[in-house]
């Protein structure tokens, strides 16, 4: 028999104490489980001891829920749980991972594969909607209370008692003799704590933020195509199963499993779904230990430039072969001259810059080149000077824009514009450094990286990277086959 040894631990992340259990060698594949409302990690403790031998599990209570301390003033937001979930995995080291999200984690997850696609190697959604037919007439009802609505967090606050709690645990079951009570009397616990109903009221006014992002999220699957596994009660009475049905829209490949049970389907179905999980990690970890793509050939044009040189290095590092290519051995701008230069390669990183138009010219060619040299694959290392500070207004187009790089910058973007109009089959990415500060420095592993026209800008409102998080950010964008015909840029 083996059972795992569960651990119960904080971690300090933005001045939040955020509790966490966790189980499983740090070495495992990780699994990354976000809770929905009004639990915490504690509804996860069966299938942690389920799982909790294989992998690396991890179960975090967000801002505002279970065993987790938020400072005086933290500001309730969908937008803040994710970045306090962000800094946290990040202090943990979680570079890769499975994330099951269930209920309020997928708003808060979905955030998260949409700043870091690089870290998930796959999803588990239960009871997550990301979809307007995954809404009931009672979500819609609930969704319609946000700020300056008249009555809007009377509303909220009638459902934070206890009947309602446990009203969410046995609705829609079909053996309540098997939903403990254990999980709705916590949920009340916490719910009763000082402050607690204030900050769910406050979550509860903003849930109107995560329909909004249901577009950009769905956007998001069709363009990274994660694994997927779908576990859904069709009796939910707040997500019902067309939201679940809907995933198969943009991922027609993902695996769903409907069970006759509510909201909360692990209390009556765990011992069918946990088998479930198990086989899905299985099948994604066998394949593809720690990436979609373990080993490739990539040709860099331009390797002997400064971004050149160490995303040749950073591939090198990771176990890639690479070939260095620059002007002494072939022509960018000259398709047939490419051609024969990447044919036999997995992938094209292009760091160029030059006069006469190189650099759009170069794009023109490699997209002609690429299909007949059999490469699939291409990102193209482009300037921040595309970025807009406002929208529709690009930094290359201020008037204080510095002169020595003006024609690289309209080179550059002129460039990303031949690739978005291009109908071809090649998987391109454009990767937008920030617009000034992209510095030396080494790798550190932590960064964030977004398909996005505006920078990306830390807490002071600064859009900075290292080179090595530059190049890093290059060979996970390949490896993990993310940001596929989109600019993307990359900052801390």
């Amino acid at each position: 028999m083996s059972i795992p040894r569960v651990t119960h631990q904080f971690a300090d992340v933005q001045g939040v104490r955020v509790f966490y259990r966790s189980a499983g060698p740090e070495d495992a594949p990780a699994l990354l489980l976000l809770h929905g409302f009004p639990s915490a990690s504690h509804q996860f403790r069966r299938l942690i001891d389920a799982l909790g031998t294989r992998y690396r599990v991890i179960a975090p209570d967000y801002p505002g829920f279970g065993h987790t301390q938020a400072p005086p003033g933290f500001t309730y937001s969908f937008d803040r749980l994710a970045d306090v979930l962000d800094g946290f995995a990040a202090d943990l080291g979680l570079d890769r991972f499975v994330m099951y999200v269930f209920d309020f984690g997928g708003p808060v997850g979905f955030r998260l594969a949409a700043r870091h696609p690089e870290r998930i190697a796959g999803l588990i959604v239960q009871n997550a909607n990301a979809y307007h037919e995954g809404l009931s007439p009672l979500a819609r009802q609930m969704i319609a209370n946000r700020p300056g609505v008249p009555g809007a967090e009377g509303n909220v606050r009638r459902i934070l008692e206890l009947p309602v709690t446990r009203g969410q645990y046995e609705e829609g079951t079909r053996s309540p003799e098997l939903i403990s009570p254990d999980g709705w009397t916590l949920d009340q616990h916490f719910l009763d704590q000082p402050g607690r109903k204030d900050a769910q009221i406050a979550l509860a006014l903003d849930y109107h933020s995560n329909v909004e992002l249901y577009p950009a999220w769905q956007q998001w699957l069709r363009e990274h195509q994660p694994p997927a596994l779908i576990v859904w009660g069709r009796n939910d009475a707040f997500f019902p199963e067309p939201g679940a049905r809907a995933y198969l829209k943009d991922l027609p490949d993902a695996e769903i499993h409907l069970f006759d049970t509510g909201h909360f389907a692990l209390e009556e179905n765990l011992p069918e779904i946990a088998p479930l999980i198990a086989s899905f990690l299985d099948k994604i970890y066998s394949t593809h230990p720690n990436r979609k793509n373990p080993s490739m050939k990539i040709a860099v044009i331009g390797a002997t430039g400064n971004l050149g040189s160490a995303v040749a290095r950073e591939a090198t590092a990771r176990g890639h072969q690479v070939t260095a290519l620059g002007s002494s051995n072939l022509d960018a701008a000259d398709p047939a001259s490419v051609k024969e230069a990447v044919t036999g390669h997995d992938a094209v990183v292009v760091a160029i810059a030059g006069s006469d138009r190189l650099v759009p010219r170069s794009a023109g060619a490699l997209l002609e080149a690429l299909p007949l040299a059999g490469v699939s694959r291409l990102v193209f290392l482009g300037g921040g000077g595309s970025l807009e500070y406002e929208p529709g207004q690009r930094f290359v187009d201020s008037p204080d824009f510095p002169p020595q790089y003006l024609q690289t910058a309209r080179d550059q973007a002129e460039a990303l514009a031949i690739l978005r109009a291009a109908q071809t089959p090649v998987a391109w990415s454009y990767v937008s450094p920030p617009p000034l500060y992209l510095v030396p420095g080494e790798k550190s592993g932590h960064y964030r990286a977004e398909a996005r026209d505006t920078p990306i800008a830390d807490e002071k409102g600064e859009s900075r990277i290292s080179v090595g998080d530059y190049a890093a950010a290059v060979i996970d964008t390949l490896e993990n086959e993310s940001f596929i015909h989109a600019r993307f840029t990359v900052a801390y």
